[in-house]
């Protein structure tokens, strides 16, 4: 892990490994088409995952461009086994709008906090990486709904106490809490079985 390129106000940390190991474990897909890695960063997340599931085309979103280009660009070159990737330098709320994208599976290591809750870093690239400072908790699951292939599946961290309150569901859909672990909790959203 510590080969992976970071910028100098984050660090990979137990988190990110945590996800992977439990999507990857988890999953019905034993090898997807295609992945997304929503809040993509330094794409560890993509990376890690194409080394434990056969992924054909990763599509990578971020919305720091010019604070995560060169260790994306560099992760992926180096670790990722993928035949293709796709960058999209927007925000979660802004992919994939006219849901034409569809994976089976998608991963996500959303922010922890809402604006309002703790003390926000100085540093405001840390805010946007852990903070629901550029798009809502209900975007991001919007994301995920219009995203997911009908028998697609994402998979998200969350640490307690998380972000209050309950997204909302379209009807035919249900999220899990599958793993908690400590203060670390893998949530699945897939729609109804």
């Amino acid at each position: 892990m510590s080969d992976y390129r970071q910028p100098d106000f984050f660090r990979i940390g137990h988190d990110q490994l945590f996800l992977v190991r439990h999507a990857a474990a988890l999953t019905r897909h034993r090898s997807c088409e295609t992945l997304i890695d929503l809040g993509a960063g330094s794409g560890v997340l993509a990376c890690e995952l194409t080394r434990l599931i056969a992924v054909d085309h990763a599509h990578l979103v971020e919305v720091q461009e010019a604070e995560w280009a060169p260790f994306l660009a560099a992760n992926l070159s180096e670790f990722a086994r993928l035949r293709a990737h796709t960058i999209h330098w927007r925000s979660v709320g802004e992919f994939n709008r006219d849901g034409e994208l569809r994976a089976q599976l998608l991963v996500a290591n959303p922010p922890y906090f809402l604006p309002s809750a703790g003390r926000p870093s100085p540093d405001q690239r840390r805010n946007i990486a852990h903070r629901f400072v550029v798009d809502s908790w209900q975007a991001w699951v919007d994301a995920m709904v219009r995203s997911l292939a009908p028998d697609g599946e994402a998979f998200w961290l969350q640490r307690d106490p998380g972000p209050q309150g309950r997204p909302v569901l379209p009807a035919g859909w249900q999220w899990s809490h599958v793993v908690r672990e400590g203060r670390l909790r893998v949530i699945r959203l897939a729609r109804e079985a």
